[in-house]
């Protein structure tokens, strides 16, 4: 009989983790739609990669803005806000592509708009799982956190190609506007107290502060950026993959869904690995490397099939860096600096990933698609050998330990429970 995680008996946590799975198998429909519609307008691979760069360059602006918000601001209400505004711009899309006046130009303006409000919530809705948990729950929390988001992965773009080709891309986008009413619903519902964490201003140079000077902090964000950059073009430039496999929409959401899929068992085994001992320094260079290998097959692959099952193999690795760092700086950064050091974690995803994929979207257009992935896997497999090599074990460390050695760890209580009493 299958085991509920005990952490999904936290009613907070439980609702907010299910509307979330709706709003990123939403955002994933919104993914497989613009990229087609982009390379169908435009018939370029860098034009594309483009269009991860409109979608991230937000953060490149506003990651310091989004983690004070997420210290200094009701991390509910951030959600609210910054879930209403990517709905509209969803919306707009969908209005867009059903009215016939699809344009790159309005595409990459509404794509644009919805990054902005993903760069905005996204550090409040990180910061806000631990005050939806107990301490002890919250590595747990995170990890299934980690894994909604690729159950979504798995799903949406398999629907997304479905529905863009029986329904058209406006239909993918109505559908993702519609998704972020459940995380709304699901936010509004939760109390201001626990949701809220008002911390006490820092000026975001202590968190750079803190980012240059710690050991842990330094190879997290490091190691990060350069993973996003060489193994994000693998997922942006899906579309050009497909096309270059002649696949077509329902090509491109099976290949994306294979990545979440690769994602699901990824998830798995790095939680069961990691209660076997597996340590997060060791965890983390491991799967970089791999990853590559899992983007090199990618770029190898002669027919579909095997794309198919290269993109799951990167999915598994692709999902072990993201969930062991996301939960490696909740862990081991300071309390008061949570939400800029998230912040800090959201800049070394996105601004490579949206740099990365422009740079490998643009190389393939000079010696096509599969020789750019093939320099992505060739750098991943580098840093992730090298990284092994010079480890850093105080990735490893949990301030909470510290603290509670110190005598100075305050219990928190779960909001669920504190509801139930």
């Amino acid at each position: 009989m299958a085991v509920i995680p005990s952490v999904l008996r936290v009613p907070a946590f439980r609702e907010v983790w299910l509307a979330s799975l709706a709003s990123n198998a939403g955002s994933w429909l919104q993914v497989v739609a613009a990229g087609w519609l982009v390379l169908d307008l435009t018939g370029s691979p860098a034009a594309v990669g483009a269009l991860a760069l409109l979608a991230r360059a937000p953060a490149l602006l506003l990651s310091g803005h989004a983690g004070a918000l997420a210290d200094r601001c009701d991390r509910r209400a951030v959600g609210v806000w910054t879930s209403l505004l990517q709905g509209a711009a969803a919306g707009a899309l969908a209005v867009v592509a059903w009215s016939g006046v699809a344009s790159v130009a309005l595409v990459y303006v509404l794509t644009f708009a919805v990054g902005v409000g993903f760069a905005l919530g996204l550090p409040s809705m990180l910061a806000l799982i631990p005050s939806l948990v107990a301490p002890e729950r919250l590595p747990q929390a995170v990890s299934l956190n980690a894994a909604g988001i690729n159950v979504a992965r798995a799903v949406g773009p398999a629907i997304g190609g479905v529905t863009l080709a029986a329904l058209g891309a406006g239909a993918c986008f109505a559908l993702n506007a519609v998704s972020f009413l459940a995380l709304v619903a699901a936010l509004l519902r939760l109390p201001r107290g626990p949701a809220g964490v008002r911390a006490p201003a820092a000026p975001v140079r202590r968190a750079v502060r803190h980012a240059l000077s710690d050991a842990a902090a330094r190879r997290l964000l490091v190691g990060m950026a350069i993973f996003a950059a060489l193994a994000a073009p693998a997922q942006e430039l899906a579309p050009v993959v497909a096309e270059d496999l002649d696949a077509g929409p329902r090509g491109l959401g099976f290949l994306l869904g294979a990545m979440g899929a690769g994602a699901l068992v990824g998830a798995w085994a790095l939680e069961r690995l990691t209660a076997a001992g597996l340590r997060r320094h060791r965890a983390l260079p491991a799967a970089t490397a791999l990853a590559g290998v899992g983007v090199g097959a990618l770029a190898a692959a002669p027919r579909f099939p095997l794309a198919v099952l290269a993109m799951a193999c990167f999915g598994c690795f692709w999902i072990w860096m993201f969930a062991a760092t996301n939960t490696a700086i909740q862990l081991t950064s300071p309390r008061h600096l949570l939400g800029r050091m998230l912040g800090l974690y959201q800049l070394s995803v996105i601004g490579p990933i949206a740099l990365g994929s422009i740079a490998i979207g643009g190389l393939a257009e000079a010696v096509g698609i599969r020789w750019a992935l093939g320099v992505g896997a060739a750098g991943l497999v580098a840093w992730g050998l090298w990284s092994l090599t010079h480890p850093v074990p105080e990735i490893d460390r949990d301030v909470r330990t510290d603290a509670a050695a110190a005598g100075a760890a305050p219990r928190a209580q779960e909001p669920g429970a504190a509801r139930a009493t």
